[in-house]
Formats: structure tokens, C-alpha cells, sequence
């Protein structure tokens, strides 16, 4: 990622705040780390800062940014396609935050998501397949770490599932609402500790997984269907019993959460964080074919890593001896695909030293 400090008029939505930014009167307004939105840039222009010190995501970064740092941009982002999914995901999460704010100071009020969710299926049709759908996303797995942008990311991934999983239009159209809503209770998490670089305190984490409830209390008092605070409420609940808030397991969590939980977890592993870098998505279903169906409904896990591995199929991978390959085929075991490398061949089920530990 490239570093620079920039004047506020310059901030774009997904660059994340290099240091703190104070006040004249010497006080936090935003802290480091923070991912920055247009809702930050107006809390800066309030408080007079003239300019910040940002790093800018490859996504983000002109090409003239990118010539200069050196940084080689993936080709697919350098594609129409692609500009404009990102594009449309922003103004999804744009519109997102502001049904998510009127939520907040108005629960009572209309909740207005029809022209989301239509923004939603255009975005889906224009990609064209799930496939499509989930490469673009793996594309874009630097994005913004907001709560707005994850949220769509997460009904996207929903809708891939529930497609895979033959729901019918009526279920995939209440799977897209639940996904949408499930994580509107992090609005109460104070950003120091929702984008805290460091390990979490326990009391920390007791205020990160209150947000269940918390999204669970604000959605049952609008005009939202309950299924809505029930997914909010339930989304990180395990199938056998090991999640919150209660601790429920199998069929009695609720269907909907059940498949948001998987597109929840693998939407923030994959996802670029200012803590870490993002996960490589063979790494996370790794976890998933290892524990993952302690953990997750196998109905909703298994057409999801299904049609996961192959979108991943043609990938340009790094192994963990330093060579790069495409995967030309899947095995039995997702993880352990086929690789060509140059003019050879590696099944990577053959070779149990190697791994891949890259999507390039």
C-alpha cells in the first residue's frame, strides 16, 4: 500500500488513516487505523483538519500513485468490469450507512432497502455468474474494512450460497435482508477498540460480541421482518454450540443466520485488515474442511466451498517453495488442486510439502 499525506478534500472512502488526527485542541477525532469514509471526512472538515496522513489501498491508488510507488496492479482492476463493481459496491455502502443511521436515531421510521437490493441484483447481473461474483470480490479483498462495505460484501457471498443451495426467489430475496442488517449493532462499538491494532483485552472482546445483541435490539423495534433481527442476533452462534450470544447449535439457530455465519467468516478472514493482511482464501477453507462443520451447517458450507474453489480455478497462485502456477483442476480435497507450473504439472494432493500461500 502506498503512504502519503494528503490534503481532506483528497481522502477517498477505503483509505485508511496513517496516524492519528487531532485537533487544534490536542484531542483524538479520528483515530490511526481507522478506514475512512465519507462520514469521517465530514467529522474532519468539522473539526478543522486541514490534511492526514493515509495509506491507499491498490484499489484505490491512481495509476500515476501506483507508477510511483512501484506497486503492480493485479490486471483485472485495471478492467472497466471490475471499476465499475467497486464503483457500485460504494454506493451501495453509502446508501447502507444511511438506513443504518436513520435506523439508529429512528427506528420507528420506514426502513427504506428496495433500491439497495436492487443495486444488489443489477451488480449480479451484470457479473454474469457466481463465479464472476466471487472473483471479483477476491479481487477485491483490500477493500474498505467497514462495516457498511463488509455488509455488502457478505450479502453478496449470501446470495452466491443461497443460489448454489437452490433457494427460491422469495428465501434468497429474505437471505439478501438478513445479510444486509446482520452487523448493524458494531455502530455501538467505539472505533478504538473496532479497529484496534492491537490484541484484544477481554473486556474489549465482551464489547465486540455484545454487537449481536445490540443489532438484535435495534432491528426488532423497526418494521424490518423478525427473520432480520433474528440473523443479526444468531449470526455467530456455531452448529455445535461453541457460539454467542446463547450458545444455541444445530437447527435451532436460525436458517438465515446459519448462511450468513459462513459468508460472515470468510468475507473477514479473506478481507485486508489494518491489524494484518488478508488471509489467502485457500488458507480459510483449509479451516473450513478442518473444523468448519463443527462450526457451520454443512447445507450451507458445502455449495459455498464448492463454488468457491471453482471461481478459483485459473488462478495465478504463489506456492510456499517460492514458485508461481495457475490452477488448472480441483482434487477431492478443495485445498490440494493441480498446478502448472511453466511446463510441469503439481498435484498438489502428491505433494504434501507444498502449500499455496497466494492469490496473485
Amino acid at each position: 500500500m502506498l503512504k502519503k499525506n494528503i490534503l481532506i478534500d483528497e481522502i477517498r472512502p477505503g483509505m485508511i488513516l496513517g496516524a492519528d488526527a487531532i485537533n487544534s485542541r490536542g484531542q483524538t477525532v479520528v483515530p490511526k487505523s481507522t478506514v475512512l469514509s465519507l462520514r469521517h471526512l465530514s467529522k474532519l472538515k468539522t473539526f478543522g483538519i486541514k490534511s492526514v496522513s493515509v495509506s491507499i489501498p491498490d484499489h484505490l491508488a491512481t495509476p500515476e500513485e501506483l507508477a510511483s510507488s512501484g506497486v503492480s496492479e493485479n490486471p483485472l482492476k485495471s478492467t472497466p468490469e471490475y471499476k465499475e463493481f467497486r464503483r457500485t459496491i460504494l454506493y451501495i455502502a453509502n446508501m447502507l450507512s444511511e438506513t443504518f443511521d436513520r435506523i439508529v436515531t429512528d427506528p420507528g421510521a420506514p426502513v427504506k432497502y428496495d433500491e439497495i437490493l436492487s443495486s444488489i441484483d443489477e451488480l449480479v447481473t451484470k457479473a454474469g455468474s457466481s463465479l464472476r461474483v466471487l472473483e471479483l470480490l477476491q479481487c477485491s479483498r483490500d477493500f474498505e474494512d467497514s462495516i457498511y462495505a463488509h455488509s455488502v460484501s457478505v450479502t453478496l457471498i449470501s446470495r452466491v450460497i443461497g443460489k448454489k443451495s437452490q433457494f427460491n426467489d422469495t428465501q434468497l430475496h429474505e437471505l439478501q435482508l438478513a445479510a444486509l442488517f446482520h452487523d448493524i449493532g458494531k455502530l455501538g462499538i467505539p472505533d478504538e477498540i473496532l479497529y484496534k491494532t492491537e490484541p484484544l483485552a477481554e473486556e474489549d472482546r465482551a464489547i465486540i460480541e455484545n454487537h449481536a445483541t445490540e443489532g438484535y435490539q435495534l432491528l426488532i423495534k423497526t418494521e424490518l421482518p423478525e427473520f432480520v433481527a433474528l440473523a443479526a442476533l444468531h449470526h455467530h452462534e456455531h452448529y455445535d454450540g461453541s457460539g454467542y450470544p446463547h450458545g444455541i447449535s444445530g437447527q435451532h439457530i436460525p436458517l438465515y443466520a446459519r448462511y450468513v455465519a459462513v459468508a460472515d467468516v470468510y468475507n473477514a478472514m479473506t478481507s485486508k485488515r489494518p491489524y494484518r493482511d488478508e488471509i489467502c482464501p485457500f488458507e480459510v477453507i483449509k479451516g473450513f474442511e478442518d473444523d468448519g462443520f463443527q462450526h457451520y451447517d454443512a447445507a450451507a458450507l458445502l455449495p459455498f466451498l464448492s463454488n468457491l474453489a471453482d471461481s478459483q480455478i485459473g488462478s495465478t497462485v504463489t506456492l510456499s517453495n517460492g514458485q508461481t502456477g495457475k490452477i488448472i483442476m480441483l482434487n477431492e480435497r478443495l485445498t490440494r488442486p493441480i498446478i502448472q507450473v511453466g511446463t510441469n504439472f503439481i498435484d498438489l494432493m502428491r505433494r504434501p510439502d507444498l502449500e499455496i500461500v497466494k492469490i496473485l
